[in-house]
């Protein structure tokens, strides 16, 4: 080969090495481009959740009921949208349910529309977005006489690991809720509708079920000790005689 090949061979090696280089060179910088767009985006998405979740607790606290309303649904948007904030948005709304159902209402007045609203979130909320770090809805003490939650597939009623000890549900519709591992320890649930309920391992230990609905109720494995039962429905529940024994009732309680 004489030195003019050479030379154009050795030129077009050169080339080709050049414009392999100058690819990798341009792929690399593309590829950390989009990797700081897509910081830079979810930085911003962050930013905005920010902003809508401070604006939607500032609504929590105006005097007006419609904005009140408005701050509560847009908390289960952003509740909707950001996964890892869900368990921090279900511990606000349920610290604004206690502290708004100290007092039970005046009479013959209903639960007010917003603490509703925000059971309702709570109650239809995704419960598997939950994560590891959530432990249990702190309800304890409320007072939601006639409280009637939405008449919706079982799935989709979930109040599991609640803490409603001492809670004042007298009358409360919670038909098909999904109250698995509730404390309901010493709560108000006399007239209480709870046909359906999965209380698998719930603690009903001292609560007042008197004239309750628990038919079809899934009772497995849960504490009766001096729950009242007297006059209540148990027609088709899951319940043991042991169960039975360690509760309170009379020939006025339906089992059979």
């Amino acid at each position: 080969m004489d030195w003019a090949r050479r030379i154009e061979l050795a030129t077009v090696v050169v080339a080709a090495v050049v414009a392999v280089g100058g690819l990798w060179y341009s792929n690399v910088q593309t590829r950390q481009a989009n990797e700081q767009a897509r910081e830079d985006r979810a930085l911003a998405r962050e930013g905005q959740i920010t902003d809508r979740y401070t604006a939607a607790v500032g609504n929590l606290g105006e005097d007006k009921m419609d904005v009140r309303l408005g701050g509560i649904y847009a908390l289960q948007r952003i509740m909707q949208d950001s996964r890892r904030d869900q368990p921090t948005i279900a511990n606000v709304l349920a610290t604004y349910i206690r502290t708004h159902t100290a007092k039970p209402p005046a009479k013959g007045r209903d639960v007010p529309a917003d603490v509703h609203a925000a059971l309702t979130v709570l109650a239809t909320r995704d419960s598997s977005r939950d994560g590891n770090g959530f432990f249990l809805l702190d309800l304890r003490g409320v007072k939601l006489p006639n409280v009637a939650l939405p008449s919706v597939p079982k799935s989709s009623v979930a109040l599991h690991r609640i803490d409603l000890s001492d809670a004042d549900l007298n009358g409360a519709f919670l038909r098909n809720t999904d109250l698995k591992e509730a404390r309901l320890i010493r709560a108000n649930l006399r007239g209480a509708d709870l046909e359906g309920a999965d209380l698998h391992e719930a603690n009903l230990e001292g609560a007042d079920l008197r004239g309750a609905d628990l038919g079809g109720a899934d009772l497995t494995g849960t504490i009766m000790t001096g729950a009242d039962l007297r006059k209540s429905d148990l027609r088709g529940s899951k319940i043991s005689k042991h169960q039975i024994d360690s509760a309170l009732t009379d020939s006025s309680t339906r089992v059979r």
